[in-house]
């Protein structure tokens, strides 16, 4: 595994997880995939890649505290459904082994943007990238998913492979669908320290190539809209004073 690819509180960090229940108090984490975006590795900690699977298939500690490390320092997550799933699932695993939770990390889950800025049929992933016409998530059936959760070492290489394959899809989802987020984290702020932040970059892309739009009215007045010539992204700039008012 690839420590250095850990460290610094900068990345956006795509992730997702496969577990062999849906209750946290039921089953346990089989594998966790994280990517930076805009970076071609996928990081994969698999149970089976650690001595303790060998004593205990069940038992995903020693994969949590290599993993830890690894989302704790992101700058930002991505995931699809994450909130509802891949995040308290962790904390659960985590609380289960005596060991803190993750820390509170800004999220975007593209699940949500489906939900509330588009109109398909299905929210999942898979729905989400066939209408998109990107890369697709490799299939995963019950019997190769039971045939994991017994510790069977050909279908634990599918699931790890699978994992990876939904991190991917993830990324390409995600770049496909940010113009459509208008709530979340100020993805311009990551890449900036004290007097190096830039107001005039773009909040969901950190692009500077920034385009006036018109203005929006808003309760106290009239902001400047700007359009991303990166990502297509909206975004709205600081309220426009009006001198003629204030003069009187």
């Amino acid at each position: 595994m690839d420590k250095s690819a850990k460290t610094g509180g900068n990345h956006i960090k795509l992730w997702d997880i496969e577990s062999t229940n849906l209750s946290a108090d039921f089953g346990y984490i089989l594998s966790i995939a994280v990517k930076n975006l805009g970076e071609k590795t996928v990081r994969c900690y698999s149970v089976e890649d650690y001595p303790l699977y060998k004593k205990d298939p069940t038992n995903d500690q020693a994969l949590l505290e290599d993993a830890y490390p690894d989302l704790s320092s992101a700058g930002a997550w991505v995931t699809w459904y994450g909130g509802g799933f891949d995040v308290p699932f962790v904390n659960t695993r985590l609380l289960s082994h005596g060991m803190a939770p993750m820390p509170p990390i800004p999220h975007i889950d593209g699940w949500r943007v489906a939900r509330y800025k588009m109109k398909l049929h299905s929210n999942r992933l898979a729905s989400v990238s066939s209408f998109l016409n990107i890369s697709e998530k490799t299939p995963l059936d019950g019997p190769i998913w039971i045939k994991a959760s017994a510790g069977d070492r050909k279908a634990l290489q599918y699931i790890k492979e699978h994992n990876v394959q939904d991190v991917i899809v993830l990324e390409e989802a995600f770049n496909r669908i940010k113009p459509l987020i208008t709530s979340g984290p100020n993805l311009s702020l990551l890449n900036a320290t004290g007097s190096s932040f830039k107001g005039d970059s773009c909040p969901i892309c950190g692009g500077s190539k920034l385009v006036k739009r018109g203005t929006s009215i808003t309760q106290t007045g009239r902001r400047q809209r700007f359009q991303c010539s990166d990502c297509g992204g909206w975004s709205r700039g600081r309220t426009i004073r009006d001198e003629s008012v204030e003069a009187r």
